[in-house]
């Protein structure tokens, strides 16, 4: 069996350095809050996965590539392991924001030292 890796609309990326980064968030109603005695009156309205890419040293191709899939905050489909899950599935996301550090720029070999963001789910879990 071929090892699954992460893709973005089908097409794989370059794999991050350690895999991904795994959260959750679970969203609630405005009315949540604490009594004075310290309990918690909660009601939690639904749940979505994240997921942190970090990768070191990618060259100008692969960054314009994961930039084109991930920028301006479209959704996209995206190829993963989920923890939630326990299998590798597709699933909508978005990043919101992403950062990037600069090596190298020159005419022969362009590389950034690393790029990191967070892939938010569109879908609750």
């Amino acid at each position: 069996m071929a090892q699954e890796r992460i893709k973005i609309n089908g097409t794989e990326i370059r794999q991050p350095d350690e895999g991904l980064g795994y959260a959750f968030e679970t969203t609630y109603t405005d009315d949540t809050a604490r009594t004075q005695g310290g309990v918690l009156h909660a009601s939690a309205m639904f749940t979505v996965e994240a997921l942190t890419y970090t990768a070191s040293y990618v060259t100008a191709h692969d960054m314009k590539r994961i930039l084109g899939y991930i920028a301006k905050g479209q959704t996209f489909t995206l190829r993963y392991f989920s923890p939630y899950y326990g299998c590798w599935r597709d699933g909508r996301f978005y990043v919101g924001r992403g950062d990037l550090k600069i090596r190298r720029l020159n005419a022969e070999a362009e590389v950034f030292e690393s790029i990191t963001f967070t892939m938010t789910g569109v879908d609750p879990i």
